[in-house]
């Protein structure tokens, strides 16, 4: 049977950067392997790149997200269309909203059950997280209950004691929801550029975990959404200046990550910006476009930045 890996982590917390790292090792391993791109969203940044630097050792598809509905049957097709390919596993990645249930109950269905058996449930989670809503806690609860393994972010960057506040975080956030599981023993925060090939098998044998909790999560009361903004004209110097400021601007709504293409000085540059950290990157490939992320987004008062 096929493995099939989910891949889960709220918006920002570096899902896309580990699967590029964990698809690298499974190549090495002389693993066939696709990425199926699920996402709410027509423009798809991380698809794009994932296709950058991965295209010669996976293959990339997409899954266009739609009501839970929609969104189930677009991915049942895609795995019944993609089951005679000879894939050894295939690693989803889903929005940084997603309620893992729906990986679940698809997996469950015939005739997914008889070519499809679940590898590994991995949680990404930054190591630094900001105080979230209570409909973000109830998706931060929904990604880790579950999760084989809870994977954390950027560790270079923080502390010991900011780790820890966020550990303790997480089983806050389970608490919540009436979750009994401790987490602690399930915990990476290993820095990912010190990882070697122990570390990876470690993940590789992850599974999932049944865990009970009460699902508060209600798609409909949910405020986020993504902004698109195209034909936007900066230089490197005022891009950074105009995110810094997005962040800290409580005007604009609760911004959790802004990312996107720009072309600047003949050249594409790959914009990745959380509440901590901003990156400026240059690529091969690009679309000019900008998106932002958050809950509660004011777009009037956001475009402004761009302008």
């Amino acid at each position: 049977m096929i493995k099939i890996d989910l891949i889960t982590g709220f918006l920002g917390s570096g899902k896309t950067t580990f699967i590029k790292k964990y698809i690298k090792y499974l190549s090495g391993q002389n693993q066939k392997i696709a990425v199926i791109e699920n996402d709410y969203g027509a423009v798809n940044i991380d698809r794009m790149l994932l296709e950058d630097e991965l295209k010669d050792i996976c293959d990339i598809e997409m899954v266009i997200g739609g009501d839970p509905d929609c969104r189930r049957r677009r991915f049942k097709t895609k795995l019944i269309s993609m089951h005679l390919f000879g894939y050894d596993r295939v690693v989803v990645e889903p929005s940084g909203i997603y309620d893992p249930d729906e990986f679940f109950d698809v997996l469950m269905e015939s005739p997914l059950n008889q070519w499809y058996e679940i590898g590994n449930v991995l949680a990404i989670v930054d190591s630094e997280i900001d105080t979230l809503s209570i409909q973000a806690n109830y998706i931060l609860a929904g990604e880790i209950a579950n999760a084989g393994k809870i994977i954390l972010s950027k560790t270079q960057f923080y502390s010991k004691e900011t780790i820890y506040n966020t550990v303790r975080y997480l089983s806050s956030v389970l608490s919540l929801v009436s979750c009994p599981r401790d987490i602690h023993n399930d915990i990476i925060d290993k820095n990912w550029e010190q990882w070697n090939d122990r570390d990876y098998e470690n993940i590789m044998n992850s599974g999932y975990v049944v865990s009970a909790y009460t699902k508060y999560y209600n798609e409909e009361l949910v405020k986020f959404s993504s902004l698109f903004f195209l034909d936007v004209h900066l230089n490197i110097k005022l891009l950074k200046e105009r995110i810094r400021r997005l962040f800290l601007d409580d005007k604009t709504g609760f911004v959790f990550r802004v990312k996107g293409f720009l072309f600047i000085e003949n050249k594409w540059i790959q914009i990745n910006a959380d509440r901590h950290h901003l990156s400026l990157s240059p690529v091969s490939l690009g679309q000019e476009i900008i998106i932002v992320i958050g809950e509660n987004l004011n777009k009037e008062l956001i475009e402004k930045y761009w302008q």
